[in-house]
C-alpha cells in the first residue's frame, strides 16, 4: 500500500476557498441585517411627525408602500379611539399626508372574503393599503389560475376595481 499525501498547494487552495466562502457568508448576513435596520430606521421620526401633524396619538404599526410615490403607511388611533390609516410621504415632493378613517372603509377581511369567492383557484400573496391617484385603495396581490402575478387595486371605500396589472411569467 502506498501512502498518499495531499500536496501542500491543494491544502492552501482549500483553506483559502473556505475562508472566502465564510467571509462571503458573514458579509451577506451583515448586509441583510443592515438593510433591515435601514428600512425601519426612520420609523421613530415618522411616528413623531405623524403624531405632531395629525390627530393620531397612538401608532400601532408602520409599513411601507411604493407606488408612483413612496409612502409610510401608519396605522394608528386618535385620542378618542378612532382608528385611522395615515399615508405619510417619504419626502415633501412625494405629496401630502393623507388620513383615512378606518370606519369609512371596507375592512381587509371583507376584501379577502370577496376575493376568495371570485378567485377560488388563486394563491393570495398579500392585501395592503395603497394610494392610486391620491385615492385610497386596497392592493390585492395574487397568482391567478394561469400562473400570472396579478396586482388588483380596489377602492378602499366601495371595493370597485380601480386598476389591474397582470404579469406573465416568462421563465419556469
Amino acid at each position: 500500500m502506498r501512502n498518499r499525501t495531499v500536496p501542500v498547494w491543494l491544502k492552501w487552495t482549500i483553506g483559502i476557498l473556505c475562508i472566502i466562502l465564510l467571509s462571503c457568508f458573514i458579509y451577506s448576513v451583515y448586509l441583510y441585517i443592515d438593510v433591515q435596520q435601514n428600512k425601519t430606521a426612520a420609523y421613530p421620526d415618522v411616528t413623531k411627525n405623524v403624531k405632531r401633524e395629525t390627530e393620531i396619538s397612538t401608532v400601532r404599526k408602520i409599513e411601507q408602500y411604493h407606488g408612483e410615490k413612496a409612502f409610510y403607511v401608519v396605522y394608528g388611533q386618535t385620542g378618542n379611539n378612532q382608528k385611522k390609516i395615515v399615508f405619510y410621504p417619504y419626502s415633501k415632493k412625494d405629496g401630502k399626508i393623507k388620513v383615512i378613517d378606518r370606519s369609512n372603509i371596507i375592512p381587509e377581511k371583507s376584501i379577502q372574503k370577496d376575493w376568495n369567492a371570485q378567485c377560488g383557484n388563486c394563491e393570495l400573496v398579500e392585501i395592503t393599503p395603497a394610494l392610486i391617484n391620491e385615492k385610497g385603495a386596497w392592493e390585492v396581490t395574487f397568482i391567478d389560475e394561469s400562473n400570472r402575478y396579478v396586482i388588483d387595486y380596489l377602492s378602499i371605500f366601495d371595493g370597485k376595481q380601480i386598476e389591474q396589472i397582470r404579469l406573465k411569467q416568462m421563465f419556469k
